[in-house]
């Protein structure tokens, strides 16, 4: 046998072993890589449903005289709950309009109850770290 083709063939062989390491690595990234993105929408996903579970308990909890804010940019004072609308008082006039309580994007007398209640949270402990 030729010296020469033995070499090549050796040659050849170690080229194999290195072609498959460098495919076993290439992969284990790719593997790291996936689970990193499932990981991700994971989190986007939990996010979006806590989110949503907020606005749910928010529209449950509104009660007669509270103050609403509806995605169309309407403002009034909520007049009577039912199962699955509201009707709101709004304007100088008094009218009354009638909304499914999807359309409520907001409940401004709750919001201005927790950020009073967070105000006073924060004072008292302000004042408690200037008594120390």
């Amino acid at each position: 046998m030729n010296f020469a083709y033995l070499l090549s063939m050796a040659s050849s062989q170690g080229g194999a072993a290195a072609a498959q390491q460098g495919s076993a690595g290439s992969s284990i990234i790719m593997i790291v890589f996936f689970v990193f993105i499932i990981g991700y929408f994971a989190v986007i996903m939990r996010k979006d449903k806590k989110q949503q579970q907020s606005e749910k308990d928010m529209r449950d909890s509104i009660k007669v005289g509270d103050e609403v804010l509806t995605i169309g940019g309407v403002i009034g004072r909520v007049v009577t709950v039912k199962e699955e609308s509201v009707d709101i008082e709004t304007g100088a006039d008094r009218n009354k309009i009638r909304f499914t309580r999807s359309a409520i994007a907001k409940n401004i007398t709750a919001d201005k109850k927790a950020e009073e209640i967070k105000q006073a949270k924060m004072k008292a402990a302000t004042e408690a770290k200037s008594k120390k």
